[in-house]
């Protein structure tokens, strides 16, 4: 800075402490503080996701996205079985188990036939060294 800048700068500044503040009107200053609490509500939540002010019609789709999603919740509630239906299940779960008794009881006694007088007499003889009930049981079993 030289001189005469210096000088400019004394110069402005007396003129400016001459000058009277003058108080604003008070419906001036209500406005103006105003100012700051309306700028926040326009701003948008997420600037990175919205970097632009909101058209009113964007919030149509996320209104009309809330009844589709209730309708699909309760679509997709699990059906209760009428009792009719419980009923014949039953029926069908006895029939089932009726067919698997059938089978278990043919298999076990092939089984029987096939390996149980095998394993009958070799258990016998085995227990019949030992005990002594086992040989009158075995000696009626042979009469």
């Amino acid at each position: 800075m030289n001189k005469d800048d210096k000088t400019l700068d004394a110069h402005f500044d007396h003129l400016l402490n001459q000058l009277e503040v003058e108080k604003a009107p008070a419906s001036l200053t209500r406005r103006l503080k105003r100012i700051p609490q309306e700028e926040r509500s326009d701003k948008p939540r997420w600037p990175w996701l919205f970097p632009g002010p909101l058209p009113k019609w964007v919030m149509a789709p996320a209104f009309a996205a809330v009844p589709l999603a209730l309708l699909v919740v309760v679509m997709m509630q699990p059906r209760q079985p009428s009792p009719a239906e419980v009923e014949q299940a039953r029926q069908d779960l006895a029939v089932a188990f009726a067919y698997l008794d059938k089978v278990g009881n043919r298999t076990g006694n092939q089984i029987q036939t096939v390996i149980g007088g095998e394993l009958r007499h070799s258990v016998k003889d085995q227990l019949s060294e030992h005990m002594p009930f086992t040989e009158q049981s075995l000696e009626e079993e042979t009469t």
